[in-house]
């Protein structure tokens, strides 16, 4: 696996594996994120209540039937929305920053125009009046991902924008799910398009040193990893297919948070559709080892990141897009 043909669906060749299963650990997060946030080391993402009340939103990448092509040998039919998902969440927290605060969604005013109201079909949600700040216009139910086609709400409007799963440049590379340069030219014209490239920088990354995470997160920027699955003892392949996740929040003596548009370790029970409302995170949190077994894909990674029941696997952080303000 190279560079050029990152790419990225949630689980990752499960015909290899004799049983699957998600497992996640359960836990208090509420109780959890007021204790690390009061640890030496750590850093959140602020927040703002209008509307990341909690810092890094954490949408849910499994809605919508946002799955790879059912025509591709054991890629097809798998979640593979998790990069919009991840940009959607960098994005949205930085429209909400420069919001007015007193505002609320469905208020109906949306003065920052990184994010806007895709006039959803549904009834807005909480409502009263459509805005960009609506829990449906992250995605609403009523209106079906058609790849690309027809109406679109903010995670499908990036996923067009990004070339997920081909559904804007047909059949030109290879894979499924969202490659890294793809993402990276679909981050830069959203921010053109709304006026505001001279207030952004988009800058990808590969094999990027945990420091500078650190010193970007600490910095206010939006970053989203990709995480390239390994296991040592996996069949027939050591390395798998990477995972976007955005980083909520980091500690420099070894411990990252991240909003994982899959996994909901800290908090497992809210639905897919419930992640929509910022209000409902779940922030995991995991130790960092610095011994990678591929250090010449990454120096770090996180040991047991992805549980599917009868393997665990470990997620190199090899690549990082980082999105930080000019001003």
């Amino acid at each position: 696996m190279n560079k050029q043909s990152i790419c990225s669906a949630s689980v990752f060749f499960l015909l290899l594996l004799s049983t699957f299963s998600v497992c996640v650990v359960s836990s208090d997060h509420t109780k959890k994120s007021l204790e690390t946030t009061q640890e030496d080391g750590w850093y959140y993402l602020p927040v703002y209540p209008n509307y990341a009340p909690h810092g890094l939103p954490d949408f849910d990448q499994k809605q919508d039937h946002w799955k790879a092509g059912g025509k591709w040998l054991l890629i097809g039919g798998l979640w593979s929305f998790c990069a919009p998902t991840s940009l959607a969440e960098i994005f949205w927290w930085f429209d909400s920053k420069h919001e007015d605060p007193l505002g609320y969604p469905g208020d109906g005013n949306d003065t920052y125009p990184l994010v806007s109201n895709y006039n959803t079909l549904g009834t807005p949600i909480p409502g009263p009046k459509l805005d960009d700040h609506n829990f449906n216009n992250v995605n609403d139910l009523a209106t079906r991902w058609r790849h690309g086609r027809g109406a679109k709400e903010l995670i499908e409007q990036l996923a067009w924008y990004c070339n997920t799963n081909f559904c804007r440049y047909p059949f030109i590379q290879g894979y499924a799910g969202t490659h890294a340069a793809f993402l990276e030219k679909g981050a830069k014209q959203w921010i053109s398009d709304a006026g505001l490239q001279d207030h952004y920088t988009v800058e990808g990354i590969w094999n990027p040193d945990f420091s500078l995470i650190v010193d970007k997160l600490q910095n206010n920027s939006g970053i989203i990893l990709n995480l390239l699955l390994y296991n040592s003892e996996a069949i027939i392949f050591q390395t798998f297919l990477g995972h976007y996740v955005a980083v909520a929040g980091i500690n420099q003596n070894g411990s990252i948070a991240l909003s994982d548009p899959f996994q909901n370790a800290a908090d497992p029970s809210p639905t897919p559709a419930e992640h929509n409302d910022a209000n409902i995170v779940s922030h995991d949190i995991y130790l960092v080892n610095f011994t990678s077994p591929l250090p010449e894909k990454a120096s770090w990674w996180v040991m047991e990141y992805f549980d599917i029941g009868v393997k665990k696997f470990g997620g190199l952080a090899w690549y990082a897009l980082i999105i930080s303000e000019t001003d």
